[in-house]
């Protein structure tokens, strides 16, 4: 009762949560771009524009009609809050602003907004603006429309994957209970967890920004992982059941025994996750903050929801079975375990560990390969899918205009008066010494427009690169602002000598300060992956060895996803099979953190609960061969059916129109199909074999660690 009021009461906390979450968060607090956007929209009241709009017309946008709808809509624009600024092709003629077939046309808006704000001031705006305006068809993008775009599709991507995984999840259940009450009571905790997952991210959002994107993701792991506990919990208790004719006597041993290890994973997810609280980044802490609180609320409900549950039900957990279980057969197993398919696979994979090692290992370097190839950038409109208006309006801009000049880098130098010949003297020198970078076309400010160190012409006056407050300059680039190529020009105007305070901004300046925040975070991130998981093992399985190699045999199955992941994603391999996505050419600086985190914790909840089911048999007595076989009969098909649910909702995260989502979903499908069936079932069961007795080493054992324990005490026939 006391679940189902919470239950309840977190529904209505996390009704409308999405409303109050926001796609953002990437930008370092302190960050120079930040600091050179803040400055040219309060003093400069210039730069890169916020929106730009794209008019496309059925004839020339020359034509009275089509400048008549041009100039109306430049009026309604100027006469909306927020906008400090506003170019068009139909006021100030420039060239640069008509596309190159003569049936397209730009307006640049640059508005007061922040990401967090962003929802609130531009969106109503878009809506004004956008759609159909005479003989113009008008749609918006830039940063801030496709960082809108991206919230608005997430959403809906959150309604798509909740219904496909419930009901198909709820098919895996039903097959591997065998039942539809106990498939349903798992099915119930994972959406309590959902439930629960959305009140938690609704509550972060009144203390925190928090990203639209952590809805999707924490949404799925706390699903995946509340079933995946749940499934844990009712095999056991299966089991026990088929021990004694004492429900009340099976449930404590139940929790007795795969409580201690649902509380083990769950800390080793929780403590994965708190490496992202590491990077300062907004977006990564909201995924963390939610995603270490839905694991907690999965696990607690597994412990406490669950067994009270299966007190109330009693022996009606076993109807509407599709199968009827011989319980003499089963108890007889449970006595003296049944070397069953899975025995046998670990039998024979531990009589030849050398050629598995050898194979499996040559195998998944093969698949980490392609990883050394990565080129991090970040996703750009192709993130979208390809029915998007912003998307649609991005590739015009990219096929009839100057893309490049959209999006240059911006130089913001506070303080220097071009209108003074010293200041402008200094500005010209650095102009030209900015237009010679590699990957520089051309940098247009006050004093012109310079090209290879050349002066070419004056610049629009209209642009406004100076103020009472100082200059700024703009470095049009070759490359695009979301590749590598870009943030490497940034650094480079960043070490080029100024004739004063330079403050570098706009999206290539973004990306670079976000690629040195992760690079500044990825090692204490590591250390504090590394560190928990060895002691939260070490704690589990009373070994130093076994938590050794299980952090190495997840290394290796990450690494393996990496590889997958640029194979597919950066390099197109199976595009048609995984949707007709864009290759982009980049991998996300992003992604790998999120795969990491949340596909670390992910995998080593079925080594967790490999590894104590292994510890309890050797601590009966059984040697180190039999205790792993014997392990692997117990548990194989217990995580093999929870990948099947990760792989399932991960899919379902798969195919979202989003491009993170999608590559988030099948990286960690990926990651979790390699570590229950390669990893787990074959390499961990060879590495144990060659390892013999010195798997159980731990410094100061009073007793050696193949010694047996006392005999147990005989078992009391049911009455």
């Amino acid at each position: 009762m006391l679940t189902l009021c919470a239950l309840v009461a977190a529904g209505v906390a996390g009704v409308g949560v999405g409303d109050r979450l926001y796609h953002g968060g990437t930008t370092p607090p302190g960050a120079e771009s930040a600091r050179a956007e803040y400055t040219l929209s309060t003093a400069f009241r210039s730069g890169v524009p916020t929106v730009t709009l794209v008019a496309t017309a059925a004839g020339s946008v020359d034509d009275p009609a089509a400048r008549r709808a041009g100039t109306r809509l430049v009026a309604r624009a100027r006469s909306l809050p927020k906008v400090v600024a506003v170019r068009s092709y139909w006021t100030e003629r420039p060239i640069s602003l008509r596309g190159r077939d003569g049936r397209s046309a730009l307006v640049l808006l640059r508005i007061a907004t922040s990401e967090a704000t962003a929802h609130r001031d531009v969106e109503p705006l878009l809506r004004e603006l956008t759609g159909r305006h005479g003989p113009l068809e008008v749609a918006a993008t830039g940063p801030t429309p496709v960082g809108l775009a991206i919230e608005r599709q997430s959403r809906l991507d959150l309604q798509r994957m909740e219904l496909l995984a419930a009901p198909l999840t709820a098919a895996v259940l039903v097959v591997v209970f065998g039942g539809v009450v106990a498939a349903g009571l798992a099915l119930l905790v994972g959406l309590a967890a959902v439930v629960g997952s959305a009140a938690v991210l609704s509550g972060l959002a009144g203390f925190t920004t928090v990203s639209v994107i952590a809805l999707n993701l924490t949404t799925a792991l706390g699903f995946a992982l509340a079933v995946d506990f749940s499934l844990f919990m009712l095999a056991r208790y299966r089991e026990e059941r088929e021990r004694t004719a004492s429900l009340h006597d099976a449930l404590l041993e139940t929790v007795r025994t795969t409580g201690r290890t649902v509380v083990c994973s769950a800390l080793t997810v929780v403590g994965s996750m708190a490496a992202l609280l590491v990077f300062p980044l907004d977006m990564l802490r909201s995924i963390a903050y939610g995603g270490m609180a839905v694991v907690a609320l999965s696990a607690l409900l597994a412990l406490t929801a669950l067994p009270a549950a299966l007190l109330l039900l009693g022996p009606r957990i076993d109807r509407l079975s599709l199968r009827r279980r011989g319980r003499g057969a089963a108890r007889a197993a449970v006595a003296a375990p049944e070397k069953g398919r899975w025995y046998r696979l670990a039998d024979g994979v531990m009589r030849r560990p050398v050629p598995v090692v050898v194979v499996l290992g040559t195998l998944l370097a093969a698949l980490v390969l392609p990883f050394a190839e990565a080129r991090f950038g970040t996703f750009d409109d192709r993130a979208l899918p390809q029915g998007s208006p912003t998307r649609q309006a991005t590739e015009t801009l990219r096929r009839d205009f100057d893309h490049y000049a959209v999006n240059p880098v911006q130089v913001v130098l506070p303080g220097l008066d071009a209108h003074r010949a010293r200041d402008a003297a200094a500005l010209d020198a650095y102009a030209r010494r900015l237009s010679r970078l590699e990957h520089v076309s051309r940098v247009e400010t006050v004093t012109g427009i310079y090209h290879h160190g050349r002066l070419l012409g004056p610049t629009h006056p209209q642009v406004g690169y100076a103020s009472p407050a100082g200059s700024w300059a703009a470095v049009v680039t070759d490359v695009g602002p979301h590749a590598e190529e870009g943030a490497a020009v940034v650094r480079a105007v960043r070490e080029t000598p100024a004739p004063g305070p330079v403050l570098v901004g706009g999206t290539q300046a973004w990306l670079a300060d976000l690629q040195d925040s992760i690079r500044a975070g990825l090692v204490p991130a590591l250390v504090l992956i590394t560190v928990v998981t060895l002691a939260l093992l070490a704690w589990c399985t009373r070994s130093v060895v076994l938590p050794l190699k299980a952090f190495l045999l997840n290394v290796l199955s990450l690494s393996a996803a990496f590889g997958v992941m640029v194979l597919v994603f950066q390099q197109g391999f199976l595009r048609g099979v995984l949707g007709d996505f864009a290759v982009t050419g980049v991998t996300d600086t992003l992604v790998p953190i999120l795969v990491l985190c949340v596909a670390f914790g992910l995998s080593m909840d079925y080594e967790v609960l490999l590894l104590s089911r292994a510890v309890e048999e050797h601590a009966a007595g059984a040697s180190t061969r039999e205790a792993v076989a014997r392990a692997v009969q117990r548990t194989a098909g217990l995580f093999t059916a929870s990948a099947v649910v990760v792989i399932v909702v991960m899919a379902a995260l798969a195919a979202s129109g989003l491009l993170l989502l999608k590559v988030v979903g099948v990286s960690l499908a990926v990651a979790v199909f390699v570590d229950a069936t390669l990893i787990r079932l074959l390499l961990a069961p060879a590495l144990m074999a060659l390892l013999g007795s010195a798997n159980w080493w731990l410094p100061f054992r009073r007793t050696p660690a193949d010694a047996k324990p006392p005999e147990p005490k005989p078992e009391l026939e049911p009455v």
